[in-house]
């Protein structure tokens, strides 16, 4: 007679809990609520017809049961997952899931896949902008471009180049306001990120406490919820924006943005993301390699010392 094995769910739910000893880490980790992966294991308890865990009051521990079932789900899930990913590398080798945020897909990498569709026309691009990066492990993403250095064991962070932050202005609102120094920014309407934490948010209120200026109320002026929305909004004349490197180079390189202050603050990296049992998959090898070869590229011709300190608008008053 065939043994019937629990749903694999409940057991994909047990061996987070189990690896965490924490039902909290284990629902961070899957992105689901705490309350569901205890009710899965207390479930998978009931068919088993023996207790899992002991529930302490700040942390599991694993019954005699627990400790001689987790290893054995460990192993099968893992092989369970190479195999199927494995798999899928073999018969979608030529499809690539590709994360990043949705104001670097807009200002970075959108006006550059042009380029990876003409040197690799074999490889078909998913994009997924969105303001969350993914769960790589639970997640159909091969390959991120993070903000930031992502927590998430088992991925390979390759850093692709720094971010800066400073001050950027259209030519004729600088020619309207003449903004020589910080505190002149009390003259202008000043863009916010209405997302404070999101990871290409920038803080005005931040950047003028740092420097000693507290008379400017940054209660007022525009917001948005994308940063590339508040450089659009920053080329129309609506205000000075905060803004960051990798989202307004282009236009600062080619003069409908300028930087104000020679003020450059720099910031976190940009980073292609990977799980390391993906490294040697070919589609992820290709596009990490245009990556590397397009932030050369970026940090040569939009480097930031040159263009910073070659604008007009950054020369030091008489």
């Amino acid at each position: 007679m065939s043994l019937r094995l629990p749903p694999l769910e409940s057991l994909r739910y047990f061996e987070a809990a189990a690896r965490h000893l924490s039902f909290t880490l284990a629902a961070d980790e899957l992105c689901i609520s705490q309350s569901a992966v205890s009710q899965k294991v207390i479930q998978l308890e009931q068919r088993l017809g023996y207790k899992l865990f002991e529930r302490r009051t700040r942390h599991l521990l694993l019954t005699a049961p627990g400790t001689r079932l987790y290893p054995a789900v460990h192993s099968a899930l893992g092989l369970l997952s190479e195999t199927l990913g494995n798999i899928g590398a073999l018969t979608q080798r030529n499809k690539l899931t590709v994360y990043c945020m949705p104001s670097f897909a807009n200002r970075w990498l959108m006006p550059r896949l042009q380029d990876f569709h003409s040197k690799h026309p074999h490889i078909d691009l998913h994009l997924i902008a969105e303001f969350n990066e993914p769960n790589f492990h639970n997640e159909t993403v091969d390959i991120g471009i993070c903000h930031g250095f992502a927590d998430q064991h088992g991925t390979e962070q390759r850093l692709l180049f720094r971010d800066y932050v400073y001050p950027v202005i259209s030519p004729s609102l600088q020619q309207t306001l003449e903004l020589r120094e910080p505190a002149d920014l009390s003259r202008a309407i000043l863009l916010h990120d209405s997302l404070p934490q999101a990871k290409l948010a920038t803080s005005w209120q931040k950047w003028l406490a740092e420097r000693g200026i507290h008379h400017i109320d940054c209660s007022g002026g525009y917001r948005f919820n994308q940063a590339d929305l508040i450089v659009g909004a920053a080329l129309n004349d609506r205000g000075v924006a905060l803004g960051r490197h990798v989202l307004v180079a282009d236009e600062v390189a080619n003069g409908h943005l300028i930087p104000l202050f020679k003020d450059v603050v720099e910031d976190d990296g940009v980073y292609a993301v990977f799980l390391k049992k993906l490294a040697n998959n070919p589609s992820i090898q290709t596009f990490c390699a245009w990556l590397e070869e397009q932030a050369k590229t970026f940090e040569r011709e939009d480097c930031i010392e040159k263009i910073c300190h070659s604008s007009p608008s950054l020369a030091t008053p008489a």
